[in-house]
């Protein structure tokens, strides 16, 4: 068993009419010793009536479950253990870039179906043991009319 207690925020600020500024903090704690903090911050910045571009940035920092140990350095008389990195202390920053479409009026459609959003997103993503991704997500949102 697991018992997680998460607390979160968002804080959002209207700059101007182009202009945003998202934030979220995150606080997590639970009964295996872990304990994360998560701060990101997002700017979008409105290019056009339906073009918005957004940089974000995200930083990640969390503390080793009571029972992480690196492989092999365990003892098998232990009642629990893993070696998982997942459950270590690490620290991770993620920056990124994306770029939406937004039909506000769902002018253009296929079939019975109305677009109203696409999106695509890259970011590039590092952890303090190695860990190292680039990371591309791509999606649409389609309304039924």
């Amino acid at each position: 068993t697991r018992f997680k207690t998460p607390f979160g925020t968002r804080i959002n600020y209207y700059i101007s009419e182009t202009l945003k500024l998202r934030t979220y903090y995150r606080y997590y704690s639970d009964d295996w010793g872990i304990t994360s903090h998560t701060a990101s911050i997002e700017l979008p910045i409105k290019l056009s009536q339906s073009f918005t571009l957004s940089p974000s940035y995200r930083y990640y920092q969390q503390t080793a479950a009571n029972w992480f140990a690196p492989f092999e350095a365990h003892l098998s008389t232990e009642k629990y253990y893993t070696s998982d990195h997942d459950l270590a202390n690490f620290q991770s920053n993620q920056w990124g870039i994306g770029l939406s479409y937004t039909d506000i009026f769902t002018q253009r459609k296929i079939y019975k179906f109305g677009l109203k959003n696409i999106n695509l997103k890259y970011s590039h993503y590092v952890r303090s043991d190695g860990l190292k991704a680039n990371i591309v997500s791509f999606g649409v949102k389609f309304v039924f009319e």
